[in-house]
């Protein structure tokens, strides 16, 4: 039974960009790619009703995305076929700016994974910074996973951030109130453990898109 499910969650996977069996289609910055309305919908409240919309409207079953976001939603649209994301910094930046759009609360959750990984290994280097003003410009002010995965590094590396603190802005409001009101853990022997949002062993895929390398 294991060996069945696994190869049909292969099999599925190996339907992306498969130009046999679709029945719409998604158009990124001008670029054609096939998916399956059924797969893509039943994970995705977003492209459940954008294709809805579409075919009441009388189209062919076409989206079309023209904001230079091309990368990122092939990305997202690969996640719900393989279940996998890529491991890239600036791609978890694309998934957090998109997400609200995708409704994809699990990816959201894996972008904050990936993201607080890199920042620690990022941490000393001169790049740290502006890393963190990136993601404080592409998220929203309640997108609490991505930005507490750089205030859970930032207070572990105070001494690289007084120019960060110095420039105002949501970063040093985050950054004191994480130091001067921490959470308190939760009993383990009350809550159940969670799956560790900063704690889970992710695996990258290595196929890739000829056009976003």
């Amino acid at each position: 039974m294991q060996a069945r499910s696994t190869k049909f969650m292969r099999d599925i996977a190996r339907m992306f960009e498969d130009p046999r069996y679709p029945n719409a289609t998604v158009v990124l910055d001008g670029k054609e790619l096939p998916v399956h309305r059924p797969l893509v919908c039943k994970q995705s409240e977003y492209f459940e009703k954008a294709f809805k919309e579409a075919f009441v409207e009388g189209s062919s079953g076409v989206l079309i995305f023209n904001n230079d976001s091309g990368a990122a939603h092939w990305r997202v649209l690969k996640y719900l076929y393989a279940s996998k994301y890529s491991d890239d910094l600036s791609h978890c930046f694309e998934a957090s700016y998109i997400r609200p759009m995708s409704l994809l609360e699990d990816l959201k959750a894996l972008a904050a994974v990936l993201l607080q990984q890199k920042l620690q290994d990022l941490c000393t280097s001169k790049s740290f910074p502006e890393c963190i003003r990136e993601v404080y410009v592409t998220t929203l002010e309640n997108d609490c996973a991505m930005r507490s995965a750089v205030i859970e590094v930032a207070t572990e590396h105070e001494d690289l951030f007084k120019d960060l603190i110095r420039e105002g802005g949501d970063f040093p409001v985050d950054y004191f109130t994480s130091v001067v009101f921490p959470q308190r853990p939760a009993d383990s022997s009350t809550h159940s453990q969670p799956s560790g949002l900063f704690g889970s062993t992710l695996s990258g895929t290595n196929r890739t898109y000829p056009t976003w390398r």
